[in-house]
């Protein structure tokens, strides 16, 4: 018995080496999607003769990435339509161009000097970056004119000038357009000077906008604008152009497709012999003859709509300017509702979920947050110093709005969920320009999603709300 229990047991432990044995691969589970990477960059400045900085910071806005030393009195800043490059122009003469990356040292900027036909180094205002060119408004240069900047990987070669009329101020379109267009404050009178447009009442004579074709690099229209124009943006689909004139209180309507002001009959707000869109008052204004000065704007792709930052009557416009599949005005083209907010709207951002535009308010030194469908403002920020500029960013489960002054080394971050300041986070200098690489949550890889809608850059002076370096309007206060 003993001897065939043994062989009993060899049969089982046998029998069981034959059997199939499933391998069980453990399966992990899958967490949430990652969150695009978004940065803020902030340039800022000691002083006009004094190096400046590029600062990268994180999407939460309150985490130093990376930091870089530019050209003496940085001035504005662009960004292309994807995050990079962004490029700045100095009170030296040169444009600094670098990634916005956590890899970004001062050793890495490409460095390009620009000079006049007569050698001398003129002082850059606004740019804007296409995918071959960078344009650089010169308005002190003589002739004044735009700069065309060509080159790989950011380093820019002087290609050549387009003379433009006296005061030349920026530009307005998008990188992937057909055409873009160059804004002076002069018609070629020569009457308007330079920084004349700081007090726009005293300028009788309107603008003109140049249209200048991408892929020749040459002039082909010249349109009439408004009394200082001081900003301008296109639609993301590149059908219209919008140019915003402070001194008449009026929008400069171009049909970017036809290279022509829009002339629709029958719009509201729209004179269609000139194209000029005329911003009404706000409901039941009693007060006198109403002025809306506009200085700076955004647009919102999903609804077609423009909101203008309306300086001089402490109001915003939001506008409709949708279009039909054909490219057509609609028949609400034009229609706008115009709504108080703070002291000295400067700049806003439309929050890329459309539904509130947050305006950042420079003399009282509050950011306003207005609902996109009821029009009413919904909270009341103060923040650090005096504003000007701001940058949205969307994600889950908030979104952050950054909010750079002219006056003070800090920025304020507020929390689009509770609509509260919930960092102010000190800076090397004060801010000068501010843009954000993603505006939209996954954009950042799409042209004409929202990333980067506002591209071009923004800097003070000649009508555009002062800042620190070309016309400073405050002193510094006690900081927090």
């Amino acid at each position: 018995m003993p001897l065939l229990g043994g062989v009993a047991i060899s049969l089982a432990l046998t029998g069981c080496g034959d059997e199939y044995r499933p391998v069980v691969t453990p399966v992990n589970p899958t967490g949430p999607a990652a969150q695009p990477q978004d940065f803020v960059v902030v340039t800022t400045s000691t002083g006009m003769d004094a190096p400046g900085l590029a600062n990268v910071f994180d999407g939460s806005g309150d985490t130093l990435l990376a930091q870089a030393t530019l050209g003496n009195g940085p001035l504005a800043a662009t960004m292309a339509e994807l995050g990079s490059p962004v490029v700045n122009a100095n009170n030296d003469g040169t444009v600094d161009s670098y990634d916005a990356a956590t890899t970004l040292e001062s050793n890495k900027l490409s460095i390009s000097t620009l000079l006049s036909p007569n050698g001398q180094t003129p002082q850059p205002y606004n740019m804007i970056s296409t995918a071959n060119d960078l344009f650089v408004a010169l308005p002190t240069a003589n002739p004044p004119a735009a700069a065309v900047l060509s080159g790989a990987g950011g380093l820019y070669q002087l290609a050549q000038e387009l003379p433009l009329p006296a005061s030349p101020i920026g530009f307005a379109g998008n990188p992937d357009a057909q055409r873009i267009y160059a804004i002076s404050q002069d018609n070629g009178s020569n009457s308007v000077t330079f920084g004349a447009c700081n007090t726009p009442s005293s300028v009788t004579t309107p603008g003109v906008v140049k249209s200048i074709e991408l892929s020749t690099v040459t002039i082909s229209a010249t349109l009439p604008v408004g009394i200082c124009p001081v900003y301008g943006i296109s639609t993301s689909d590149n059908l219209r152009t919008f140019i915003l004139n402070r001194g008449s209180g009026t929008v400069t309507v171009i049909n970017s497709q036809l290279n022509q002001l829009d002339n629709t009959q029958n719009l509201p707000n729209i004179n269609p012999a000139t194209g000029t869109l005329t911003l009404p008052p706000p409901a039941g204004y009693t007060g006198p003859a109403f002025n809306a000065g506009p200085v700076y704007a955004d647009y919102f792709p999903n609804s077609q709509q423009l909101v203008t930052a309306n300086y001089d009557s402490n109001t915003i416009s939001i506008i409709n300017v949708s279009t039909d599949e054909f490219g057509n005005d609609s028949a609400l083209f034009g229609q706008t509702v115009t709504v108080p907010v703070g002291n000295g709207p400067s700049a806003l951002s439309i929050l890329r979920d459309g539904t509130r535009v947050y305006v950042a308010n420079q003399k009282d030194g509050t950011v306003s947050v207005v609902n996109m469908t009821t029009f009413q403002v919904e909270a009341t920020v103060p923040v650090i110093g005096h504003p000007i500029g701001i940058a949205t960013v969307s994600g889950t489960p908030y979104g952050q709005v950054y909010v750079i002054p002219s006056d003070q080394p800090y920025m304020s971050v507020i929390r689009t969920d509770t609509d509260q300041v919930w960092a102010s986070v000190q800076l090397d200098g004060d801010p000068i320009d501010i843009h954000a690489t993603t505006q939209a949550a996954g954009s950042a890889s799409t042209p004409g999603t929202g990333a980067a809608v506002v591209n071009t850059s923004h800097a003070p002076g000649s009508g555009a709300p002062c800042g620190y370096g070309i016309a400073t309007c405050y002193s510094a206060a006690t900081p927090p």
